[in-house]
């Protein structure tokens, strides 16, 4: 997708690289790089895109059955098997996913000081990892917002347009419930047990931001 066709403030299609696409509804979807899509053609969405890093470690034979999900909020990491005997592991510390990047230009290895960061966390946690074997990492995107939540809105300048972004690295694991209230939202309908408009887009400017009751200390994510 390259351009929104916008006329009289409603949608009428986007512009791709093989050719127009007429539509009454579009949806977007593109994470990172929703306000590149956007352009002038709207206000900037509150999205930032965050460079985020995970090192894969071979995990020594006495680690070997360690195949569990595990968030340590004492040493700051989280770990999840990558296919036996591979452990991924990464942060969620302010210093972790501080890194503003632009969308099209940004590092896909893990940098040395984050793999030997991660490395010394799991070591803590489980000492045997000392002898892991490190396969290196690699660098990927959040599209965060500021309270680490999704936004799902009709844009208050298009009609037509929707905005489906910015779900700050939790979306896949939010993707079935996310995809019926997406439908609500652009049919008008409430067949969802959950309410849309939770996620509008205004609420930054109301000072309504999605917060936990019980908030973890130290982490970006909640």
């Amino acid at each position: 997708m390259k351009n929104l066709i916008v006329k009289g403030g409603r949608i009428l299609g986007v512009e791709t690289a093989t050719g127009k696409i007429n539509a009454d509804a579009v949806i977007n979807v593109t994470g990172p790089w929703a306000n590149s899509l956007l352009g002038q053609n709207d206000v900037p969405l509150p999205i930032t895109p965050i460079r985020v890093q995970m090192v894969h470690l071979r995990r020594p034979p006495k680690l070997e059955t360690l195949e569990q999900i595990i968030i340590d909020y004492t040493c700051g990491a989280y770990y999840r098997t990558d296919g036996t005997p591979n452990t991924l592991v990464g942060g969620e510390a302010p210093e972790d996913m501080s890194e503003i990047v632009n969308p099209n230009t940004f590092g896909l290895n893990a940098d040395h000081d984050f793999i030997t960061r991660f490395w010394n966390r799991a070591t803590k946690r489980f000492p045997d990892f000392v002898d892991a074997t490190c396969r290196g990492g690699y660098g990927s995107l959040y599209d965060m917002t500021p309270d680490g939540n999704p936004i799902l809105d009709e844009s208050p300048n298009i009609s037509g347009l929707y905005n489906v972004a910015g779900f700050s690295g939790h979306g896949f694991k939010l993707s079935p419930i996310i995809g019926e209230m997406v439908a609500d939202l652009v049919t008008g309908q409430s067949k969802s047990s959950h309410d849309y408009k939770f996620f509008r887009s205004s609420r930054f400017n109301e000072n309504s931001l999605i917060t936990p009751t019980r908030p973890y200390s130290a982490r970006v994510h909640q």
